[in-house]
């Protein structure tokens, strides 16, 4: 019987750009991510502990098995998708002293471009 889950809209985003990428409907792009994550949860050769040491830095990822290095290299890309709260600070006080906080398609960006 089929049920029906909630799911916020920025993991639906994701979804939805992956299964596009992957030629899949959203339905079959949960189904993928599931099936890969009840294998590795199943797997004898992935620990989320060593993946979270890598992450903090603890551990090099050289010390990862290859399925959790793919773990560690997924937590790096959702890591930099949001900004520390150094990052934060930083393109603040940029933003106060009116200068650029990055560069876009070569060109600074500057405030009232930075979300675009």
């Amino acid at each position: 019987m089929a049920k029906t889950v909630k799911i916020d809209d920025e993991l639906m985003e994701e979804i939805g750009r992956e299964a596009d990428v992957m030629s899949r409907s959203l339905a079959g792009q949960v189904r993928h991510w599931l099936r890969i994550g009840m294998s590795i949860e199943r797997s004898r050769f992935f620990d989320q502990s060593h993946v979270v040491a890598a992450l903090e830095g603890r551990i090099g990822p050289d010390a990862l098995t290859g399925e959790e290095q793919e773990a560690y290299i997924d937590g790096l890309f959702r890591q930099t998708r949001s900004g520390t709260p150094e990052q934060d600070r930083f393109f603040s006080q940029r933003r106060s002293g009116g200068l650029g906080v990055g560069i876009r398609k070569g060109k600074l960006v500057e405030e009232d471009d930075a979300t675009a």
